[in-house]
């Protein structure tokens, strides 16, 4: 799968990403130490702080798995949570079954189901996501929750995540019986330059690109980290972003083409979607040529996303463009190659800077290395025009 591939953005960073890749870095680590100690401890409550996108549900997400060898574990999104939603959820994702919605019964089933797990010194887990974002009943609840003790030990661990300011609200006076659990808390960092360029290319590879190190260079990868100030979810909107310009400059880039014509009248024309073609007199070339003037294999053309080149292949009378003799020279849009009666235009072909020229006119041998600084040119003004908008 190649970068221009649609679907790459979305796979690599978006709703299509694989939920079982995890990319760790640092502070990503030092969380999941931070919430099995915790929940090791006899107070048994951690906070999990960081700004939206910081990477809080995939931590809690890969710590359940963890905890989850253990002990019975719910995991649920706080947003707008209600009373009724966080016991339900509770009660379903412990596997307890109930016939009753009254919030009396289910309240009682859950204490009984409580209870019966922390005798056996398996006390139940509760993640609550977005804690901050939950309605103040369902947070007086997780308050009455979080009192629960049988003969001395809590009957409930539990986990909060949230922004910045989660600390400041257990400590309110509503969450009084969470606050005297003294619950540990953790803020997360965002990713370090490098990893920041393992995360993107990492996240690239799996879902099937290539050359990762072509689409998030080094200085793109510090652009990309600048913007998000190195936050998992606001770098990969950015990576997205940066994929899907990626692919609509390519899709509105026109093919290059070549229009053959002999004594005025056009022989041939031809869209160039190949990666090289052979001129030549000899009926194996890409392009043929019938003129004596013409060697059996007398040039070639290279096409490349950001260029098309033109090489002289030691032909006996030699390659003109535009009434130069040349041995190796990047085209230019209307360019006209003449070989003996023949002349070849070309049309439709990529800009290129005359830096870029100089640079591929005294090489040796043309390679895609050639074309790697205004690849890392182009990917800096899409970054550079996502920053304006």
């Amino acid at each position: 799968m190649h970068a221009h591939d649609p679907s790459l953005g979305s796979k690599a960073f978006g709703s299509h990403a694989d939920s079982g890749l995890i990319v760790a870095y640092q502070s990503h680590q030092d969380a999941l130490r931070f919430l099995s100690s915790a929940l090791s401890q006899v107070n048994g409550v951690a906070l999990l702080q960081g700004p939206t996108g910081s990477g809080k549900t995939t931590i809690v997400t890969e710590q359940r798995g963890w905890s989850s060898r253990d002990a019975a574990v719910a995991l649920i999104d706080g947003t707008r949570l209600t009373p009724r939603q966080l016991l339900n959820g509770m009660l379903s994702q412990f596997d307890v079954r109930t016939a009753s919605q009254d919030d009396e019964q289910l309240l009682q089933t859950l204490n009984r189901f409580l209870t019966e797990q922390t005798r056996k010194a398996k006390a139940p887990v509760l993640m609550v996501d977005n804690a901050d974002r939950a309605t103040s009943s369902t947070l007086r609840l997780l308050n009455w929750l979080a009192a629960l003790d049988v003969r001395g030990n809590y009957a409930l661990r539990i986990v909060l995540t949230g922004k910045e300011q989660l600390s400041a609200l257990v400590r309110q006076k509503s969450m009084r019986n969470l606050a005297r659990r003294h619950p540990a808390a953790y803020s997360l960092n965002p990713l370090t330059p490098q990893e920041t360029m393992i995360y993107l290319r990492t996240r690239l590879i799996a879902a099937g690109g290539e050359r990762s190190e072509k689409v998030f260079p080094i200085d793109v990868c510090e652009k990309l980290r600048e913007l998000s100030r190195g936050w998992p979810g606001a770098l990969n909107e950015r990576a997205m972003q940066v994929l899907d310009r990626m692919i609509e400059l390519r899709s509105a880039r026109s093919v290059p083409r070549v229009i053959v014509t002999r004594d005025g009248e056009v022989v041939v024309e031809r869209e160039l979607t190949e990666k090289q073609y052979i001129i030549g007199r000899t009926s194996l070339a890409d392009i043929v040529i019938e003129d004596a003037y013409v060697s059996k294999v007398h040039a070639m053309l290279q096409i490349y996303a950001n260029a098309v080149v033109l090489l002289d292949l030691n032909s006996t009378n030699g390659t003109t463009v535009n009434s130069t003799v040349v041995q190796k020279t990047v085209l230019r849009n209307n360019d006209i190659i003449s070989l003996g009666r023949y002349r070849i235009k070309i049309e439709n072909v990529p800009a290129i800077s005359a830096e870029m020229d100089e640079k591929i006119t005294e090489s040796d041998t043309m390679t895609m290395q050639n074309l790697t600084d205004m690849r890392r040119s182009r990917a800096r003004r899409i970054v550079t025009a996502l920053k304006h908008k």
